[in-house]
């Protein structure tokens, strides 16, 4: 039997976005699958909850936090039988003198800070050097997100001696009695969706020009926003023609079962990301085979070659997108990864790498 501490500190920032939610979608399908492969997996929120408490009042940092847990731990285990592997769902392995990590297991989900380093800070951006830096150096288990992010990090610092790519967990199984998809598609809307927080890599700006053609054009009728960025996305409607401002609208969160239903009646998924370390939110949707409008970037080829179409530069061809939804409506393609991306498939992963 192994047992496995998953550090879900990175719920002390609410500003880790995707991150959290794989993490907790991560933590769950761990738990639920541990029974099955005769493990023990226990979060640090439910371990040492009066600790977690504290750390949440006085917002202390998860660095903090996972430091004194994990060299904690490895006392521990210097005069007891516990033996434990740690799970750091963001990155970050903390510093310790007592052995060499082989007991960790860090996810890197992306390097974004080096393509776009615009948007971090001088100190953000060496922080995340040196902690990168030391993974690259460490016997820790290293799990990359996708391919493209390994080679990111391969790219910029070095090969790391244990590594892994495992895709995220992809909670978004279609019911097997779906009904009609949402009130839009029931009253014949026809609607892109765009499901994601706001932030500068994810091009909204480019969203709401490729709905202006593709409205111009006659395929579709409305563009549907949902997560955080309400205000900035209206700001930006501002510029739109009058006649086309009512059809942008933004949802701001909605819940799970709201989302699926977006996603299976939009005429497609679209995002235009200048960056990805693998877009969850693409995967949802063509986990449910949802059709995908994707920008070509690396990792989306990596994703979904064979799934999505792709649009490179400011202006796509509104005749080959047309050709793409008419193709996917009569072929019905299953996304390759759909059955790898599963939160039980992805959870078998991580269990292997304790045993």
């Amino acid at each position: 039997m192994s047992s496995y501490l998953f550090f879900d500190t990175v719920r002390l920032n609410p500003d880790s976005g995707g991150v959290l939610n794989v993490s907790e979608v991560l933590l769950q399908s761990m738990t639920a699958a541990s029974s099955r492969e005769n493990h023990e997996v226990h979060a640090v929120s439910e371990r040492y909850p009066r600790l977690f408490a504290i750390a949440m009042r006085h917002k202390v940092s998860r660095f903090v936090v996972d430091t004194l847990l994990y060299n904690w731990h490895r006392l521990r285990a210097l005069w007891s039988r516990e033996q434990l592997m740690f799970v750091f769902p963001n990155y970050f392995l903390p510093l310790s003198p007592l052995g060499r990590q082989r007991d960790c297991i860090v996810i890197v989900h992306d390097l974004q800070y080096k393509a776009l380093p615009q948007y971090f800070s001088k100190n953000k951006r060496r922080w995340l050097d040196w902690s990168l830096r030391r993974l690259a150096r460490s016997a820790a288990q290293v799990v990359f997100i996708s391919r493209s992010s390994e080679q990111d990090f391969e790219r910029h610092f070095s090969a790391c001696r244990n590594a892994s790519v495992i895709f995220n967990p992809v909670d978004a199984a279609k019911e097997p009695t779906a009904a009609p998809a949402s009130a839009a598609a029931r009253t014949g809307v026809r609607y892109l969706i765009a499901s994601y927080h706001y932030y500068p890599h994810k091009n909204f700006a480019g969203i709401i020009s490729l709905f202006r053609q593709m409205r111009q054009d006659g395929l579709v009728d409305a563009l549907y926003i949902t997560g955080n960025g309400a205000a900035k996305v209206k700001d930006m409607v501002q510029s739109l023609a009058p006649e086309l401002q009512p059809h942008v609208v933004h949802q701001g969160m909605v819940s799970r079962k709201a989302l699926k239903e977006l996603y299976l009646g939009a005429v497609a998924f679209v995002s235009l990301s200048a960056f990805e370390g693998f877009n969850l939110s693409a995967a949802e949707a063509a986990t449910l085979g949802t059709p995908l409008l994707l920008s070509d970037i690396p990792v989306h080829r990596e994703l979904f070659a064979d799934y999505a179409h792709f649009i490179a530069g400011d202006r796509a061809d509104s005749r080959q997108i047309a050709t793409y939804l008419a193709h996917h409506r009569r072929a019905s393609p299953q996304w390759t990864y759909t059955d790898t991306c599963t939160p039980q498939a992805v959870a078998a992963r991580y269990l292997q790498l304790g045993t």
